[in-house]
């Protein structure tokens, strides 16, 4: 019974505190839209210059197959000096440089093009150089076709995600790294404010036990956070993003609430080491940005050093996103992914033995 009355305490304390409330509704869904709709990885409307010095039909005819959606065509230079101010200026992610003689060489099938590409925006400058890379090369195969020469065509099928949208990628990806800033920061502001209150003092008299406490807290939180995602997924990322969900929604559950129990821990232990809502802050983000580096939520894990890739066992984000992206996108079961599901129990148990720790000293 005590343990109900004080279920019930922490659940009207996040109701009364109307601004949580607000970011909490406000980071599951319209959040998750913004990041869906308003971030696009894909190329688009890319802004190109031609220095054509052959001025044939066939120089035209290449430079017109790059085309809108993913290509805008700005016009003609006539003089190379033009190049670097273009670049330089921002008003263009790329320069494509056609030579004297290209359509002679083209037909013996020695032509070259140069690419200049604007490599302030890495990511644009490489979606540029590849997407118009390999429309140069189609061109060419189509023109070997017509010889009748003998070719090797390479056919690419994409699973998962056969139209490589990005909505996908992103709606999910948002998802996840809401719930990790809401879990580590509802808990621990929840128990800063009980010492800023004096209800620390309270609790030192009263019957419950740490564990009690700590419990309490985590699954009111967990709670809350179980319901976010809930609605987010049937009103956000389903209906509006139209992100597939092809595996089980139950067992996407279970990984949920395990991944906000593990992170819990985090928040509680922030909160127990702070003295007020700043201490918090700055905690939060200490152990924040190294837990999304480490999942692979930002970078590819194959992509890090040697050294860093053991460390990302380390960041519960990292289990939670494979079993994410596996149970929604590719439909996954519980044989392939009960890996990830120990290694976050396991990580979860040693968090919250180290967090009852800490929160027993202050009982």
């Amino acid at each position: 019974m005590r343990f109900l009355s004080l279920l019930k305490k922490e659940f009207l304390q996040f109701i009364r505190n109307k601004g949580l409330v607000i970011l909490v509704i406000y980071f599951f869904t319209l959040d998750i839209y913004l990041a869906g709709v308003g971030i696009d990885l894909s190329l688009k409307n890319a802004k190109f210059f031609v220095y054509d010095r052959d001025m044939s039909v066939a120089s035209r005819e290449i430079v017109s197959q790059l085309v809108s959606p993913w290509f805008l065509f700005e016009g003609y230079l006539q003089d190379d000096d033009l190049i670097d101010t273009v670049l330089l200026k921002d008003q263009a992610m790329g320069v494509v440089c056609l030579p004297h003689n290209f359509s002679k060489h083209l037909k013996k099938y020695r032509a070259k093009i140069q690419l200049l590409i604007n490599g302030s925006e890495a990511l644009m400058g490489y979606l540029f150089s590849g997407y118009a890379s390999q429309i140069f090369i189609n061109y060419a195969l189509e023109g070997m076709q017509k010889q009748r020469l003998p070719l090797a065509e390479a056919k690419t099928r994409v699973f998962f995600n056969p139209n490589m949208n990005s909505r996908y990628f992103m709606g999910i990806s948002e998802l996840l790294t809401v719930m990790v800033m809401l879990v580590f920061i509802l808990p621990a502001a929840a128990l800063v404010r009980e010492k800023e209150m004096g209800n620390i003092e309270m609790l030192l008299i009263s019957p419950l036990r740490p564990f009690q406490f700590m419990l309490a807290k985590v699954m009111v939180m967990a709670g809350i956070i179980i319901i976010g995602v809930i609605l987010s997924v049937f009103l956000i990322i389903k209906p509006i993003l139209h992100v597939p969900f092809c595996g089980s929604f139950l067992l996407f559950l279970l990984f949920t609430l395990i991944f906000v129990f593990t992170t819990s821990a985090f928040g509680l232990f922030i909160g127990a080491v702070s003295k007020n809502m700043l201490q918090v802050s700055q905690l939060s983000a200490i152990v924040l940005m190294p837990t999304l580096f480490l999942s692979g939520s930002w970078t590819p894990i194959e992509a890090m050093p040697d050294w860093l890739r053991p460390l990302t066992y380390l960041s519960p984000l990292k289990y939670y996103i494979d079993a994410s992206y596996s149970i929604i996108l590719k439909g996954v079961g519980l044989s392939y992914l009960w890996p990830n599901l120990l290694g976050l129990t396991f990580l979860g148990s040693v968090l919250f033995i180290l967090t009852g720790y800490k929160l027993r000293r202050l009982f």
